[in-house]
């Protein structure tokens, strides 16, 4: 390294240069020798001089330097070694790019669309390990709230898979009377509603233990069972008033009554709806809509007590609330998150504690009364009256009945999903939908039910949010695939709809999945490695299990619609 300085007058200033020369030599494997000379010049300003000092540096802009690059003649040692003579590289002048403050580029819009497809992409491994694609047989329920005969779609699915399962060999068909109501059909490993896969001659296994025989090929590495529980309901009166608890919650409940908390897991889930007629009540209404019930309907005013009206009271004019949305966004966040708590916790006990239970029921009977009457007459109910009646004729002393006026009802059409956090009050009360959650059987009950009530345990899980809840068509993600996705790991689903003659592949994921076909019918094809083919016939009702990192292609004469279940792979 050489340097050396030298001070040179402008017409007000002086400036100081200073020159630093770094000189260094390479030798290419082709035997050429290479130096290059790198030349910093810097100029600052200094002091002012009486006289100009020579100087053999030119005079240079303080705002620029020179990066001078050239090759030299190498010495001699260095030519006799190498025995070929280096090639000379003309001289270049490269100057420094200035930038006086970082360049920023400009933030990438991607559409969510797109954005899911990048996450689709890249959660599947690059080397995909071929799975399992094998026939389900799933556990049904008699729930009393079930629907009879042809009029549900969770009979007829359990019917139909069973008829086709016989065809192929696989187990015998068998019928459910007209006058069994069939509630729910279960896909999955809880212990209460078990799924088997099928093999030939009638044989089965337990879904559980078939994916603990290879649990790193079936539910993925460090997990030995589903994240998820699949369900078919057909409604056909209303479900009792329940929450679902948190984890916490969930294990201290399953550690103390475990006959009837029967897993210490929580249980968030979200209801597709198959049908345009499904209703269900879902978390509080906004405390405005709450206390103008309360003036419209003074029954129900006399049955909360003054204390909780003047709660609310002092709440009607302010914003209060949260979304129930398949995102899990909140809406409009209460003014006074305490306040508004207490409020509704307030309300809420004062219909199902038993030291007020006489009085209750006794404004119950009073409202129904009165709004048959205007039945009768010549006024007309509106729906949120409909549904008080409609309580009223099954469970008419119960105080849940006026449920309808403190929470929302809200009407699913088909395609359109909810999303159920844990420890919010709900009640399916009509339709057929496919519901999906994590996999656990826990329900807290307080009301409309002739099961096992726990009202203390109820009231002291709810969050008390209070707002509107947000319905979602879902994101569409390619040609034919619709995502409906929580915001929790647990489970997420997609449907996938082909119009006749038509075809898809469904796409691989790092997470084990059940098939349900929901409409029409078709083939799964499977390809394995050494070039041999596996085909499924897959009809109404029936479902099948995919290991993760599975590839299947669907086709279709008649068209079909497929719904896939799977552990939230998109939930960061």
């Amino acid at each position: 390294m050489a340097s050396r300085s030298c001070m040179t007058r402008t017409d007000d200033s002086t400036v100081t240069t200073t020159t630093d020369t770094a000189t260094v030599t390479r030798l290419s494997p082709d035997g050429t020798v290479t130096t290059v000379v790198t030349t910093t010049i810097v100029t600052v300003p200094g002091p002012k001089v009486p006289a100009l000092v020579e100087s053999s540096v030119p005079e240079v802009s303080p705002l620029r330097s020179k990066v001078l690059v050239r090759s030299l003649s190498p010495d001699e040692d260095m030519i006799k070694s190498s025995g070929k003579i280096p090639k000379l590289v003309d001289l270049r002048i490269r100057p420094e790019p200035i930038s006086l403050e970082p360049i920023r580029p400009e933030p990438i819009y991607t559409p969510q669309s797109q954005t899911m497809r990048l996450r689709r992409a890249q959660s599947t491994p690059a080397k995909i390990r071929p799975g399992s694609v094998r026939m389900l047989s799933c556990a049904y329920q008699k729930y009393a709230w079930g629907k009879c005969g042809a009029g549900s779609t969770a009979r007829n699915m359990v019917m139909s898979a069973s008829r086709e399962h016989e065809k192929a060999g696989l187990s015998t068909s068998f019928t459910i009377p007209e006058n069994v109501p069939v509630a729910e059909m279960w896909m999955g490993t809880h212990p209460s509603g078990m799924s088997r896969v099928l093999d030939k001659d009638g044989v089965s296994t337990s879904l559980l233990d078939y994916v603990r025989q290879d649990p790193d090929k079936h539910t993925g590495e460090g997990e030995d069972n589903l994240t998820f529980l699949f369900k078919v309901l057909s409604i056909g009166q209303v479900l009792s008033i329940q929450a679902h608890p948190d984890k916490h919650l969930a294990v201290r409940l399953h550690a103390a009554r475990p006959t009837l908390y029967k897993d210490p897991n929580h249980k968030p889930e979200m209801a597709i709806s198959l049908s345009d007629d499904t209703t269900a009540l879902i978390g509080f209404r906004p405390i405005p809509e709450i206390y103008d019930n309360m003036i419209k309907y003074p029954e129900f005013a006399q049955a909360v007590g003054d204390r909780a009206v003047a709660m609310c009271a002092s709440l009607a004019g302010l914003s209060s609330g949260y979304g129930a949305s398949v995102g899990g966004d909140e809406m409009d966040r209460p003014v006074d998150e305490g306040r508004c708590w207490a409020a509704l916790k307030e309300m809420f006990r004062t219909f199902v504690q038993s030291d007020r239970n006489e009085h209750v029921v006794k404004q119950v009977h009073a409202i129904t009364k009165r709004l048959r009457e205007k039945n009768k007459g010549d006024g007309e109910t509106n729906v949120m009256e409909g549904v008080v009646l409609y309580f009223a004729t099954i469970y008419p002393d119960d105080p849940c009945v006026l449920s309808p006026l403190f929470f929302n009802h809200v009407k699913i059409a088909k395609g359109q999903a909810l999303y159920i956090r844990t420890n919010e009050p709900h009640a399916y009360i009509s339709g057929e939908l496919i519901e999906c959650m994590a996999c656990s059987d826990n329900v807290v009950r307080v009301g409309l039910t002739p099961k096992v009530k726990d009202t203390d345990t109820l009231l002291d899980m709810l969050t008390y949010r209070a707002g509107k809840p947000r319905l979602t068509y879902g994101e569409r993600i390619d040609e034919h695939t619709t995502l409906y996705e929580p915001p929790v790991k647990d489970f997420c689903v997609e449907t996938v709809i082909l119009e006749p003659n038509g075809k898809s592949v469904i796409k691989p994921v790092p997470s084990p999945a059940i098939l349900l076909c929901i409409e029409g019918g078709g083939s799964l094809h499977q390809e394995f490695a050494d070039g041999t083919k596996k085909e499924l016939k897959l009809s109404f009702g029936m479902s099948v299990f995919v290991s993760p990192n599975t590839s299947v292609e669907v086709s279709t004469e008649g068209g079909i619609m497929i719904a896939r279940a799977m552990s939230n792979i998109h939930c960061s």
